[in-house]
């Protein structure tokens, strides 16, 4: 709720659309979670902190009047105005405290085996819910304690954890180069692997070896691909040698380039040297920060209008890592259009399949554009040759680059855009993030499905 509400402010963004559309929009994060907290200050096991429950929904109507009163000026009160956007930060923060205390309420309720707070807990709504160790936890408990899954709510918990594992199951085996032990070459080899080396393929980075002149070994990467990728370089064992930096390494080597970065030194010259070691890569950068002051285009023609059928934390596939993209249910064919400059690092339009399984990802037509801050904009499910723009091609914000359509994992025409880089945590997978984008109804920060968008 900070990312939503603490940068957005700025008179900058305030008076750069009209005011009536910014205004209306700057209180809807808070305004969508009023319907579960009304729902939650009616549980019992709420009733010690009812009073602060209360005082937010009364906070959060007054200021949504006030807002309609700015609204409707003719000429903004600059002293209305501050005192409007100073209790804009306060509910902020109401709701960051009944959060905690939603989260606290839980955990307290599964420790001391309380079924009738839990059950009245989880059937609200919450944005704790979402996140993805405190759900475990609680399809943990619910499976312990509730044999015959009686509650509606944690059955679709369930199956939503399930169907995200078994996506998760089926991206790592598609990140073909992660999860895997790719040998490291002698120099001297490189060359042959270069020649039948495709971009994404399994040995598209390369990691070689040479002996550094003194019983040591010195490595060096090389990325073939067009995109940043995230290396890590492990070993199982050193004999009588000791790394440069630490292990495992994790190291961004940007696209087409080659750099040193690790050597092995021999410790004793009177001892015999040995390793044994793997690596893994991962398309994009774990080090990458994002502009989050940057206001991103909605990716279709101006002047049209688009839907929103699943958004932030959605009900079907737009979970855990995954959780902050947003799908628009378009016609096959609609043109689209780059929601931010950058290079175009991944393009594919061969593909014809499509189907509501996640066997079927591995078809996806999408084009993929790299950031100057390192993220990566991602178009997902094109038609067949739909991939108009092409690897290496620098794209400005609002140039066409393909046609929607329903390929890969889809259960129907959609577009699906996100904006990610790599999880720093894992190092293993990407991870979307929380972007604003322009909408001629104001900035859009929290896309839900229904909302409905005029594009700019």
């Amino acid at each position: 709720m900070r990312i939503v509400l603490a940068f957005f402010i700025s008179y900058g963004i305030l008076f750069a659309a009209s005011a009536p559309l910014v205004f209306n929009t700057l209180v809807e994060p808070l305004q969508k979670s009023t319907t579960s907290i009304e729902k939650l200050s009616q549980k019992p096991v709420m009733e010690p902190n009812k009073h602060i429950l209360r005082n937010f929904l009364n906070g959060v109507e007054a200021t949504l009047s006030v807002g309609r009163e700015l609204s409707d000026a003719n000429k903004v009160d600059s002293e209305l105005l501050n005192a409007y956007l100073k209790e804009l930060r306060e509910l902020s923060r109401t709701k960051e405290s009944i959060d905690v205390l939603y989260r606290k309420s839980l955990n307290t309720a599964m420790a001391q085996s309380d079924k009738k707070s839990f059950e009245d807990l989880v059937s609200v709504p919450l944005d704790p819910l979402n996140h993805p160790r405190i759900r475990s936890e609680v399809i943990a408990f619910y499976q312990k304690n509730y044999p015959h899954h009686s509650i509606k709510s944690i059955d679709a918990l369930c199956d939503e954890q399930e169907l995200e594992e078994k996506s998760i199951k089926i991206s790592a085996e598609q990140e073909q180069a992660y999860e895997e032990h790719l040998r490291i070459l002698k120099r001297s080899e490189v060359s042959g692997v270069k020649k039948i080396a495709q971009i994404g393929s399994r040995n598209s980075v390369i990691l070689s070896a040479d002996s550094n002149g003194a019983g040591g070994f010195e490595f060096e990467a090389e990325n073939l691909n067009p995109y940043t990728v995230t290396m890590s370089i492990d070993f199982e064992y050193l004999n009588n040698l000791k790394a440069s930096g630490k292990t495992p390494l994790f190291i961004e080597i940007p696209g087409r380039s080659k750099k040193r970065v690790l050597e092995l030194a021999r410790i004793s010259s009177a001892s015999e040297v040995n390793y044994r070691s793997s690596y893994g890569w991962v398309r994009g950068s774990a080090f990458a920060v994002h502009q989050e002051s940057y206001v991103y285009k909605l990716p279709f023609i101006s002047g049209g209008v688009v839907r929103v059928s699943q958004g932030y934390h959605g009900e079907t596939s737009h979970k855990g890592l995954s959780a902050y993209a947003v799908d628009f249910p378009v016609p096959v064919g609609t043109p689209i259009y780059a929601a931010r400059e950058g290079i175009v690092v991944g393009a594919e339009g061969s593909n014809n399949f499509g189907g509501a399984s996640p066997e079927y990802r591995q078809y996806a037509n999408y084009v993929i554009i790299e950031h100057s801050d390192g993220t990566m904009g991602n178009y997902y499910h094109l038609k067949q040759e739909g991939a108009v723009a092409v690897i290496g091609q620098k794209v400005s914000k609002g140039d066409f680059i393909g046609y929607s359509g329903n390929t890969g994992y889809s259960s129907g025409p959609h577009l699906h855009f996100s904006v990610s880089k790599v999880d720093p945590i894992s190092m293993r997978r990407p991870m979307n993030l929380p972007i604003k984008m322009q909408s001629a109804e104001g900035i859009v920060t929290l896309p839900r499905k229904g909302d409905r968008y005029t594009v700019q």
